[in-house]
């Protein structure tokens, strides 16, 4: 009698484990298939609502996926980090079409500029990126591009957009950010420099009311300090001064967030209300409000020409100073 009832132990005991085997599989399976319908249901929708038809295959480019977040590297070292909303494409073909995206460009492991834009697509093989609608750049101290779409290329770490672009530089202690507009941006992200190459026209207002209003051929900006060089046929006008030259530098201070100065050199042409005067090069000192001209200086006033070693326009230009007098005032009739 003890044998029997062990066989019925032993016989129930099997019929549990396999109910465990039969049951659980079912209910995971069950699980799944739901899972899997409920897919098919959403895909089936969005073809509906595409215009393709219900029961139709669906293709790899037709896959979607959210929160998409990228990093490529180079060399053992970040070269840009990616995050979008939501992105599709086709594993196969490995390119995606993105939507509402970000790109951090990175620089010896640190962000040297950032991205954004309505659209992006990246290139499988080449690890090249588009960006498109609404597309910003911002570099790390400060200054912002707006242009219709960059692009970027992996092997040569540039960031570049052929179109029209609008820069406002960041703000100091002597007024406003300069705001510009000009066409074709190109970025150096390794050396952390930003170009307008074409058509470049800008304003820097200052905190007294005056401004510098410049046109040039192109300019040229630095992601590590306020810097801005402007290059080829520069024109520029600030107070009741006009000024021409093939190069002009706006400097800071050493440390300092404060326009200190501006630099025209290359053979500069100056010229206001009474004067006209040309020097291989001119500073204007605006903190200690004087114009400095160096370089076989030669002004005219009135009938009276002066020359000079050195020529200095002290209190705004009121004020005359000559070093180094290589002749005599003249009076001449023009």
């Amino acid at each position: 009698m003890k044998k029997v009832w062990n066989y019925v132990f032993i016989a129930l005991l099997v019929f549990l484990f396999v109910e465990v085997l039969i049951v659980f599989p079912s209910k995971l399976q069950h699980d799944d298939d739901k899972s899997v319908r409920e897919r098919v249901e959403k895909q089936e929708a969005e073809k509906s609502k595409n215009g393709g038809k219900p029961g139709e295959p669906s293709s790899l480019s037709d896959q979607r996926l959210g929160g998409v977040h990228l990093v490529e590297s180079q060399q053992g070292m970040r070269d840009w980090e990616l995050f979008a909303n939501s992105a599709e494409g086709s594993q196969a073909s490995g390119n995606w079409k993105l939507h509402q995206v970000k790109v951090l460009f990175y620089n010896k492991e640190k962000v040297e500029f950032t991205v954004t834009g309505d659209q992006g697509s990246i290139d499988a093989k080449s690890k090249d990126l588009s960006i498109i609608g609404n597309v910003t750049t911002t570099s790390v101290n400060g200054y912002t591009f707006q242009s219709p779409s960059v692009y970027y290329s992996s092997v040569k770490r540039q960031i570049q957009s052929p179109e029209d672009v609008t820069m406002k530089g960041p703000k100091d202690k002597t007024g406003e950010g300069m705001v510009l507009k000009g066409r074709k941006m190109l970025v150096l992200v390794d050396e952390s420099k930003m170009f307008i190459q074409e058509q470049v026209s800008a304003r820097k207002p200052m905190k007294d009311g005056k401004a510098f209003d410049i046109v040039a051929d192109g300019a040229e900006f630095s992601g590590k300090n306020r810097e801005a060089k402007f290059l080829g046929k520069v024109r520029m006008t600030y107070d009741n001064m006009r000024l021409e030259g093939p190069e002009a530098s706006f400097l800071y201070g050493s440390g300092a967030d404060m326009l200190s100065s501006v630099a025209v050199k290359g053979g500069v042409k100056v010229s206001d209300a009474d004067k006209f005067a040309t020097s291989e090069s001119v500073n204007l000192d605006l903190l200690a409000n004087k114009y400095v001209f160096k370089g076989s200086p030669k002004i005219i006033q009135n009938n009276d020409e002066l020359t000079g070693e050195e020529i200095v326009f002290l209190e705004g230009g009121k004020k005359v100073k000559i070093e180094k007098v290589r002749a005599k005032m003249e009076n001449k009739k023009r």
